[in-house]
């Protein structure tokens, strides 16, 4: 009796994001500055090698959260040495949590511009994480 292989990531359907209800807080179109993203990431619920590829992509941001040569999905597979499939999917959770925003944003996430940007509520959490506690 053999078994079917499970499929990769890669092999896996793309998922459009649902769209945000009418009374959903918009995302902040500015980008966020490099290391209160770095904050924001680390203090997240994100899986390890979600955070892992985030802050891989960070190193290649400027303070302010762009990109002067964009690190591309192929780049980050050389930084972070993970599957191109594994890049692929943290990219799109950190796109769809709102961690960052793609332009043009319905092109492939492997070409697409990046720049940083925070969900609503993620500095704060990261900051309620850094207190102390008595």
């Amino acid at each position: 009796m053999t078994t079917a292989a499970r499929p990769t990531p890669a092999q896996m359907p793309r998922r459009r994001p649902t769209p945000a209800a009418p009374d959903a807080p918009a995302l902040d179109p500015r980008p966020a500055h490099r290391k209160p993203w770095e904050r924001a990431i680390l203090a997240s619920s994100l899986p390890g090698n979600f955070r892992f590829v985030a802050i891989a992509l960070s190193t290649h941001a400027d303070g302010r959260g762009y990109f002067a040569h964009q690190p591309r999905v192929i780049g980050l597979v050389h930084d972070t040495g993970l599957h191109v499939g594994q890049v692929r999917v943290a990219l799109a959770a950190l796109l769809n949590r709102g961690f960052i925003r793609q332009s043009p944003a319905d092109g492939p996430i492997d070409t697409a511009d990046l720049t940083l940007t925070l969900p609503p509520g993620a500095l704060a959490r990261a900051r309620r994480d850094r207190q102390p506690t008595r």
